[in-house]
């Protein structure tokens, strides 16, 4: 159970409003002329209502299954759903691809997996991973975003590392980004101070960018089993992505907005009530 009995933050909220429900019509009645009995009937009628009703919100607090948080004049909405749908391939919409360091598009389970979304993304709508190679190679924004030049990188055709969160336009509506270290393994890991820098830059990133239209994100960072030895759960990953979001004063003006794509599994896990008390309704 997500929200379970001893929720303090969801039992003052709506124990409150119950009991404030039940004093205020038991004042009322108290002016009326009523038997004691009515009285007490009618008050262990409020009791048992305010129980279920308890109950019934306590229910819907687990199983919220999206949400929309409003944030100054940008709208976030966070759900389940497929990044590769036609739903988010629309000319109003931008969509986020993770990366490592060196913009790496091998695909051969060994740099990147062929399950993983740019691998996917790479088998389904690269048409040639040699002329995506080549651009990345001779763009200018890139170009001015280099970290380190590897020269003795073993593995991976690569060995130019760009700046975590910097952003390479593939389309006017696919962008990919920097997200991961590689180590000697070709083993993807991030501290979270390296993971927080990263959300800053691509935020900064993005907001040059996104050019009014709506950013589509998956749960970056999730999944990554190195970021500080897998300590921070969806939930808190996702809490981390918003933080960093408010923190950074974006604003997208609707109709744009920045919405977050979680897989099934993941959604499952997600705390949407704990997530809406702690950001709906911040202001800048």
């Amino acid at each position: 159970m997500k929200v379970n009995l001893k929720n303090r933050e969801f039992n003052s909220r709506i124990i409150g409003t119950v009991v404030g429900t039940i004093g205020g019509v038991s004042s009322v009645l108290s002016f009326l002329d009523f038997s004691v009995t009515f009285r007490f009937r009618m008050l262990c009628a409020l009791i048992a209502l305010g129980v279920c009703y308890y109950f019934w919100l306590l229910y819907k607090a687990n199983h919220l299954g999206s949400l929309t948080l409003e944030y100054g004049e940008s709208e976030i909405e966070i759900k389940q759903g497929d990044i590769f749908s036609k739903e988010y391939k629309t000319e109003e919409m931008i969509r986020v691809f993770a990366f490592n360091e060196y913009f790496d598009t091998q695909v051969d389970d060994n740099i990147i997996s062929k399950r993983s979304l740019n691998g996917q993304f790479i088998q389904k709508e690269v048409k040639s991973v040699e002329q995506l190679d080549a651009d990345i190679l001779k763009d200018n924004h890139l170009g001015r975003n280099i970290e380190k030049e590897h020269p003795h990188r073993i593995q991976g055709r690569k060995h130019t590392s760009y700046k975590l969160g910097t952003i390479y336009k593939y389309s006017d509506n696919v962008f990919l980004t920097a997200m991961t270290y590689f180590d000697d393994e070709n083993r993807a890991n991030l501290t979270i101070q390296e993971y927080i820098s990263f959300l800053m830059n691509f935020w900064d990133e993005i907001n040059s960018f996104y050019a009014g239209r709506t950013v589509v994100i998956t749960l970056l960072g999730n999944g990554i089993t190195r970021l500080d030895n897998n300590i921070y759960s969806s939930n808190q990953i996702l809490e981390i992505i918003l933080w960093t979001f408010y923190l950074r004063r974006i604003k997208f003006r609707k109709p744009a907005e920045l919405v977050i794509l979680l897989d099934k599994n993941t959604n499952n896990k997600i705390n949407y009530y704990m997530i809406r008390s702690m950001f709906n309704g911040l202001q800048k």
